[in-house]
């Protein structure tokens, strides 16, 4: 089977979800990050032999407020994480939202590449 063109968008808002992967097939996994507030993510791979992680790509939600020095907490981002499935197997995505650097939630991506 061939992969889509485009990597596609995972959604990872359960506790834990699966996810079936064609060899080759990229996907993003979007998430939320607000430095100033201290709110981020952070992933983990089971198995980089399974998936990799090819780069990350954020942007500013209100670019405007980052350019006045009178405006705080402007710096709210959304990012994406982009990865590809690069070998047959399982393994697992474990997604983290962190605040102030501690855990407030944890996602798993149970993920199977065939």
């Amino acid at each position: 089977m061939k992969p889509p063109q485009g990597p596609r968008r995972v959604e990872w808002k359960g506790k834990t979800d699966q996810l079936r992967l064609s060899l080759g097939e990229k996907f993003y996994l979007q998430f939320h990050r607000h430095g100033s507030v201290g709110e981020d993510a952070e992933f983990s791979i089971g198995n980089e032999d399974v998936i990799v992680h090819e780069r990350t790509e954020t942007e500013y939600l209100h670019p405007e407020h980052m350019k006045d020095p009178t405006w705080t907490g402007g710096d709210a981002e959304r990012g994406r994480w982009f990865f590809r499935a690069q070998g047959r197997g399982s393994t697992t995505l474990t997604i983290r939202i962190l605040f102030r650097f501690e855990v407030e939630e944890e996602h798993t991506l149970n993920v199977t590449v065939e």
